[in-house]
């Protein structure tokens, strides 16, 4: 998940990067050089007749500066975090489907039904919490941007490790088990010859149990996923303590999250 790398929606980190976006943006740079500038070209020609222009540049630049930056950190703060939110979706998203698609056509190339299956369960349990959390909250409050986000990446990082489950198939394609175990089987095969086959043996038993990896972790993956849409399901009203134990699940997904970049060739 090199470009999907847990992503942190908490309140708290989505205002750092509130805070980042808007003291890097354009709007408050430009303001800022042009206060600073005017500031210092009055003090330092207060008795020329531009004294008058540039107080009012430094005014007018210090104005823009401390509106934009009190704008965006106080009155529209909401939409601003909404904003990012969304930003952070519309990355990924578009690059993700067509790793979707990627990894479905090679799964199919090698004839692997379990992990076929495997995706096309992964995509409907996401559709399901998406459609359960668009009957829950509106699909404008902040909430439903930050679940939904955090079960994407859960659900793409998945994907991403059906990636590395092809790429490991892959690297096994060329190596032939059942010639290597009948060369195997002839007692008067030479010392180095069977060590090298049994070394290719082992390149591929190693590879098989990390591909058997892959997918018992995305199993743990779709469970949780049926976990917290039973979970928003079940919240019938606004209760804190409801919502207390949706938030409790997803940040059990950022666990998952976390732990599913180990699989990630990419890494």
């Amino acid at each position: 998940m090199s470009d999907l790398q847990s992503l942190d929606l908490s309140e708290q980190e989505l205002t750092k990067r509130l805070n980042q976006e808007t003291f890097n943006h354009p709007l408050t740079l430009v303001s800022a050089v042009s206060a600073l500038l005017g500031s210092t070209a009055a003090a330092l020609f207060s008795m020329s007749d531009w004294f008058g222009l540039m107080v009012s540049i430094a005014v007018a630049g210090a104005v823009v500066c401390t509106g934009f930056v009190l704008s965006r950190m106080l009155f529209t703060k909401h939409i601003a975090i909404m904003s990012i939110i969304e930003q952070v979706r519309q990355e990924t998203q578009l690059k993700r489907e067509q790793i979707d698609d990627s990894v479905r056509k090679e799964l199919a190339e090698f004839q692997e039904d379990k992990a076929i299956f495997q995706l096309n369960q992964l995509k409907e349990k996401f559709t399901t919490f998406s459609r359960v959390l668009d009957l829950q909250f509106d699909s404008d409050e902040m909430a439903h941007k930050r679940y939904l986000t955090t079960a994407e990446q859960l659900y793409f990082g998945a994907v991403d490790n059906l990636r590395g489950y092809v790429v490991l198939r892959h690297s096994i394609n060329a190596i032939n088990v059942a010639h290597i175990k009948t060369q195997l089987n002839d007692s008067e095969l030479e010392t180095s010859l069977r060590q090298a086959l049994v070394e290719r043996l082992d390149i591929y038993t190693d590879a098989q149990k990390q591909m058997a990896d892959v997918l018992a972790f995305n199993e743990q993956v779709m469970t949780k996923i049926d976990d917290v849409t039973s979970r928003l399901g079940a919240i019938q009203t606004r209760e804190a303590t409801g919502e207390v134990r949706l938030e409790t699940a997803m940040q059990e997904i950022q666990v998952l999250i976390n732990r599913a970049q180990k699989y990630d060739i990419s890494n």
